[in-house]
């Protein structure tokens, strides 16, 4: 592969010391398998953390300090420009990485010409009963997609011109959801690259139904704030849908007790929708106005 520069690869961390550790070493064999020059600088998120600024083993590491993810991750989106680097890597500190992963992302983004280029995270550690309530849909590589979360997301910063994270992304999770449909909105392609493969150990507390129920309520608002934010029309048909959609998963409750497949079709169409609706009609009127998120391209 042709020796590129400019690479950071970011990994925001916030007490996950052992999970970060097996992060950084997937990391560096990706890197070191790529054949390129890339820098790895992970941004310490814990406003209460005592771990100083460092450089050392190839791996530089910043208190940042912020304690949520938007702001942190602006940060690093940042410091990357500042040092004039033409990619920007995320990768979440609980995931692991396959050791062709770097070398398929950059691969993928120059052959397609993308301003960015996600890549799945596949669950590890979970029962085959249960891989349908964590498996996340994937494409065949070079499928544009609207969306993605970061933590396997690469940037060409040159195509961004100047777009970044919001400052002020107030619900938990779901900045880089925000993001990459504001990105998309403005024309930067976001593709799809399917080798590119990261792993997420599924822990016993993302196995319960309740936190299953919370991630996916929360999903719903996400989506319903974005879609406030791109000022996309609320038609009585859509709400509609979403109504009939609930209440077609209240009936599968009993079956999905036994089944996980249908347990992922309430979360999806249930759970899901329950979030929507508490964001448009619940909270819609007590949000303040967010000016950068209102704006499609900065």
């Amino acid at each position: 592969m042709k020796n590129l520069s400019g690479v950071m690869v970011a990994i925001l961390t916030f007490r996950r010391e052992a999970s970060l550790a097996v992060c950084v070493e997937s990391v560096k064999a990706s890197i070191e398998g790529a054949g390129v020059e890339a820098e790895i600088v992970v941004g310490e998120n814990d406003p209460e953390s005592t771990t100083p600024t460092y450089v050392a083993d190839g791996i530089e590491r910043l208190h940042l300090g912020f304690g949520r993810v938007s702001p942190a991750r602006r940060a690093l989106v940042d410091l990357a420009r500042a040092r004039d680097r033409r990619y920007i890597i995320f990768v979440d500190d609980d995931e692991y990485v396959d050791v062709d992963w770097l070398s398929n992302l950059l691969t993928c983004a120059a052959d397609f010409d993308a301003g960015a280029v996600a890549g799945p995270v596949i669950p590890v550690g979970l029962p085959a009963s249960e891989l349908p309530l964590h498996t996340r849909v994937r494409h065949s590589t070079g499928t544009p997609v609207a969306s993605a979360g970061a933590g396997n997301l690469l940037w060409d910063l040159k195509a961004l011109n100047g777009l970044n994270f919001s400052d002020d992304w107030d619900l938990s999770g779901g900045e880089d959801t925000e993001f990459t449909l504001r990105m998309s909105a403005g024309g930067v392609r976001l593709l799809w690259c399917d080798e590119a493969l990261a792993y997420e150990p599924v822990d016993e507390e993302r196995r319960r139904d309740s936190w299953l129920f919370a991630r996916y309520v929360n999903n719903g608002r996400i989506l319903a704030v974005c879609q406030g934010q791109l000022g996309l029309p609320l038609l009585t048909v859509q709400i509609a849908k979403r109504a009939l959609l609930v209440l077609a998963s209240a009936t599968l409750i009993p079956a999905a007790l036994i089944s996980p497949r249908i347990k992922r079709v309430v979360l999806d169409n249930g759970a899901r929708n329950i979030g929507w609706f508490s964001e448009q009609f619940g909270h819609r009127g007590s949000r303040m106005p967010r000016a950068q998120r209102l704006e499609v391209a900065r």
